[in-house]
């Protein structure tokens, strides 16, 4: 197996600016957030969108694409019950807002969805965050809540990593015990499969077909693994920097990656996949 890395965007070299997040598809390329003088900016190519319009808090704001016309930004901690989830379009007007709980490690949008998980300080909080991994509308309604929709499976104590799966389906890899799960919202069920233990702590999945990539497992340095479903060990296929989360399945590339200074895709060659 190879891997492809494309750089998609290298921060400035200038103090007054810091990268924080994006989001890239092969429809509508990369959006980012920046620091820019200790305000926040979204970047979509070369345009830049400053967002007068509410304050958000946090040092670590959350930025995914909706589709071709809008996209959301989230503020991870959130310990009372007002807004942190707004949904803008490409002028910079917000079209919608809620409340969607403190603690957010990850968000996947998809047809079925807004996807939030949450890691332990927001599982052990209060409100909805306590769900561990909490299906949202576009208008803010809880469509599935994993601690309450589903009876018998795992508890997430903490989500280290989701990704999406076959419609209408999530991937996520939950602490204590690290099975990989893929939850049906439609039919709120949990499928669960036991991974080989080398690949416990991994921050980063995706899934094509019968082939499951890992990303910086325990102490790995960035190392990213191949596991086929049901084998005993996984294969090493190389490494990555930064913080990596897994794509869409429909999407070219299985990765994204972003570090202080750099965001870079990484497509995997292997040729078994499908």
């Amino acid at each position: 197996m190879d891997i492809i890395e494309t750089v998609l965007y290298s921060k400035p070299d200038a103090d007054n600016v810091e990268l924080i997040d994006g989001d890239w598809t092969d429809n509508y390329g990369l959006i980012l957030v920046l620091k820019e003088n200790g305000k926040f900016v979204v970047q979509i190519g070369d345009s830049k969108l400053m967002l007068p319009n509410f304050t958000i808090s946090c040092t670590y704001p959350l930025v995914r694409w909706i589709d071709n016309n809008c996209f959301l930004i989230a503020d991870a901690r959130n310990e009372d019950n007002t807004e942190n989830l707004y949904i803008i379009n490409l002028d910079g007007t917000v079209l919608n807002s809620f409340h969607c709980g403190d603690g957010i490690e990850d968000i996947v949008v998809s047809n079925d969805g807004i996807w939030i998980s949450y890691f332990d300080e927001g599982v052990f909080g209060h409100g909805i965050s306590t769900e561990g991994l909490v299906l949202f509308s576009i208008q803010g309604e809880s469509l599935f809540r994993y601690h309450s929709d589903l009876l018998d499976r795992p508890s997430i104590v903490d989500c280290y990593a989701i990704c999406k799966g076959t419609s209408p389906s999530l991937w996520l890899f939950p602490y204590i015990e690290f099975p990989l799960l893929n939850v049906n919202p439609t039919k709120k069920t949990v499928e669960t499969y036991k991974v080989p233990k080398v690949l416990h702590g991994s921050n980063g999945i995706c899934v094509r077909g019968r082939f499951a990539y890992f990303y910086d497992r325990y102490n790995s340095n960035g190392e990213v693994y191949c596991w086929e479903f049901g084998s005993k060990r996984p294969q090493l296929v190389g490494h990555f920097n930064g913080t990596a989360r897994g794509l869409d399945p429909s999407e070219t590339n299985h990765f994204i990656s972003i570090d202080d200074n750099l965001v870079k895709a990484y497509r995997i060659i292997h040729n078994e996949e499908y």
